[in-house]
């Protein structure tokens, strides 16, 4: 029986602890948040040491290891390579970045990137007879997807606003003490999920038709 336990604890630590929390999801919306707030803010920004954490906590046999790996990478490359231009003479770069670009966050809230998606003519999300938002400034949207992790139009919803490059914040409810709190004081009793909240005005479920309306006028 002792030897079972032993057994079955290595196992776990070989594959990595799990506590039940999705740490890359949260970490993808911590960064999204401080995207949001913060357009044009770097790697070097102290809230990276909070995104690195979580990422260091994806289990090793989680699907998304890879990805976790990948983003601590370009974190950790670029705060080295600001350490190496602050303080040149005190840091010390790995031969592997000696001449390289530091790499830069994902810009969704940019004004570039949305005067790119509106040159682009990104097409309309709603279908045929849905709005049209080719023309949508990025800017000016404010998108909170309150979801959990197992709840399928909560992925749809992700999902959509993924495929169609449209900026936002999702909070597990689960989670996120922080975000259930929000949740159940913008839900005004609603028990279900997503509730999304378009620049103030709350969706209960998912429904593509009105918050596409709903974005296409936020964002003209």
């Amino acid at each position: 029986m002792r030897t079972a336990l032993l057994l079955l604890a290595i196992l776990s630590l070989l594959a990595g602890c799990s506590d039940g929390v999705d740490h890359f999801s949260r970490a993808t919306a911590i960064e999204r948040e401080l995207l949001r707030k913060s357009p044009d803010v770097g790697y070097e920004h102290p809230r990276y040491v909070t995104i690195l954490r979580e990422l260091n906590q994806v289990p090793v046999r989680s699907g998304k290891r890879d990805e976790a790996d990948a983003m601590a990478r370009r974190i950790m490359d670029a705060r080295r390579i600001h350490l190496a231009e602050a303080m040149p003479q005190a840091a010390h770069l790995p031969d592997r970045l000696v001449g390289t670009k530091k790499p830069e966050p994902p810009r969704p809230y940019s004004a570039a990137k949305a005067a790119q998606a509106k040159a682009a003519g990104r097409p309309t999300p709603g279908g045929a007879a849905g709005p049209a938002l080719t023309d949508i400034d990025a800017s000016a949207l404010d998108i909170t997807l309150y979801s959990t992790t197992w709840c399928g139009y909560c992925r749809k919803a992700r999902n959509w606003f993924t495929s169609q490059g449209i900026p936002f914040v999702e909070k597990d409810i689960e989670n996120d003490p922080d975000g259930r709190a929000e949740y159940q004081a913008k839900g005004n009793g609603y028990g279900g999920v997503p509730l999304i909240d378009v620049n103030g005005t709350m969706v209960r479920g998912f429904d593509q038709r009105q918050v596409a309306s709903l974005i296409a006028k936020a964002g003209k």
